[in-house]
């Protein structure tokens, strides 16, 4: 009786498993999570070759020194960007200030509007300053002070300043100079202009304030300043609204 043996069948358990392909990506994860390796592997640290811009190959310490240098020039550029940050607001606070302190003594309408003209002037030198008055305001004969034509008035450009989206402060595009500044009997026009709402609790008017330097108000400048200064003058000007007298 012959034997018959089976045949030699391996398992799937005994088949051994292919190796896991080990990936940059891996290596990268590795490194990321045992930040000591190179502690234990000093020296690993002398054969390794990082590419630099340059094109020439140079070792990992050399590589680090440059990459803790370029931020520390990052972190100083920071720095010095605060620091003029803080100037500037420093700046803006002792300029308005000033114009409240220059307000608080001022009594009577006119003389308020006069007061206001003097400020702007100080503190805008060369500038052109004209304020437009909304109905709530007691007429006056004081120069470059009017009640605001009713166009102007309903235009986008006033309805935009007094909206929630903005702080109160607009810079006018030539078309808008030209509707509110008399720029074509004067030798040097207007070139750029800004417009200041006045606002406390209730629209009063608009402060506009035009340079013949066309890079003196700009899309892009800051509105800090002004935005304060509007209302700071809004709160003065509230006080001869009929209901504040």
């Amino acid at each position: 009786m012959t034997t018959q043996t089976k045949p030699n069948v391996s398992t799937a358990a005994e088949i051994p498993a292919p190796k896991a392909k080990i990936t940059r990506e891996h290596v990268a994860r590795y490194l990321r999570t045992h930040s000591d390796f190179f502690i234990h592997h000093a020296d690993l640290i002398e054969t390794l070759a990082i590419p630099h811009e340059t094109g020439v190959a140079v070792s990992l310490v050399e590589r680090q020194v440059e990459l803790l240098r370029n931020k520390n020039k990052e972190l100083d550029q920071k720095l010095h960007l605060l620091i003029k940050v803080a100037k500037d607001n420093e700046k803006v606070s002792h300029r308005l200030h000033a114009i409240t302190l220059g307000l608080v003594s001022i009594r009577g309408f006119d003389e308020t509007l006069s007061g206001i003209h003097d400020l702007m002037h100080a503190d805008f030198p060369g500038t052109k300053v004209n304020l437009r008055l909304f109905e709530a305001l007691p007429d006056t004969t004081v120069k470059d002070c009017e009640e605001m034509e009713k166009p102007l008035q309903k235009s986008k450009l006033i309805q935009d300043l007094f909206s929630s989206r903005r702080r109160g402060v607009a810079f006018l595009t030539k078309r808008q100079i030209e509707n509110v500044f008399d720029t074509e009997k004067k030798k040097k026009p207007i070139s750029s202009a800004a417009a200041v709402a006045l606002k406390k609790d209730q629209q009063l008017g608009v402060l506009f304030l035009g340079s013949t330097d066309a890079n003196r108000f700009q899309n892009g400048m800051g509105t800090l300043f002004l935005g304060n200064l509007g209302e700071i003058l809004g709160a003065k000007l509230q006080q001869y609204t009929p209901a504040a007298v």
